[in-house]
């Protein structure tokens, strides 16, 4: 190896991370946990104003569909809950109860 390269190599090692460092992990992993939260807020915040437009756009025909039948307004509230339930980002597959059933269904599909 000529001077040449001792000293570029010796260049571009001066400003790398030590081999172990935990502060630069731990910086490394928020940085990347910060953009996949405002990536998350970003497209939950667009799904939001879409579905609020839709409503807003079709609330007289909504209103007429739930005078039509008790049971449409048990319909738009489920998908309301449903709705709200997937917006807030709420780890549902992880609820006790919910895997009971999704390991039920698994079971029946799998045949």
């Amino acid at each position: 190896m000529s001077d040449l390269d001792a000293r570029v190599a010796a260049a571009l090692g001066a400003d790398a991370a030590p081999e172990r460092d935990a502060l630069f992990r731990l910086d490394v992993l928020a940085r990347i946990e910060r953009t996949r939260f405002r990536r998350r807020i970003l497209r939950t915040t667009a799904i939001a104003l879409v579905a609020a437009m839709l409503v807003a756009v079709n609330a007289q025909t909504i209103d007429t569909w739930i005078a039509a039948d008790a049971w449409h307004g048990w319909i738009v509230g489920a998908a309301a809950l449903v709705a709200m339930l997937v917006l807030s980002g709420m780890p549902i597959a992880s609820t006790p109860g919910v895997r009971a059933v999704v390991k039920v269904f698994g079971h029946w599909f799998a045949r």
